[in-house]
């Protein structure tokens, strides 16, 4: 299976932000242990590098701690198609367009996310993590 960690799952991981990241770290390890295939979109690392600042006590080590947790995972690439995509204003909301255009051309099952709502028009069916844990 392929799927996507949404900007929102992954700050939940590297923050152990309560009360989402059991669930969230389920995912994440329940895919491993699968072998799965686990994406996460260049935007998404741009995003939670900016937001997830304040959680270290040092920019080292956040740059650490997000480099090691990428490096498990598969990088998908925003191009200017999805770009393009996200301006065209088909989704609402801009970054999940973005997400949802880039998991499409990356031929993702599902994207995992917290925020499911806004990803109705999406290509790629959005689930919630509790979703995605009862697949298996």
């Amino acid at each position: 299976m392929r799927i996507l960690l949404d900007t929102n799952i992954t700050i939940d991981i590297l923050t152990n932000r309560q009360p989402f990241c059991t669930d969230s770290i389920a995912c994440y390890k329940k895919a491993l242990l699968h072998g799965d295939k686990i994406y996460i979109s260049t935007v998404s690392v741009a995003d939670v590098m900016y937001i997830t600042k304040q959680n270290f006590s040092d920019k080292s080590k956040q740059l650490q701690t997000v480099l090691n947790f990428i490096n498990t995972l598969k990088i998908a690439k925003v191009t200017e198609k999805d770009l393009r995509f996200g301006f065209s204003g088909i989704m609402p909301d801009f970054e999940d367009s973005l997400q949802s255009y880039c998991a499409k051309r990356h031929h993702i099952d599902y994207i995992i996310t917290r925020d499911v709502k806004d990803f109705k028009l999406s290509n790629v069916k959005a689930i919630e993590p509790t979703v995605f844990l009862s697949l298996y």
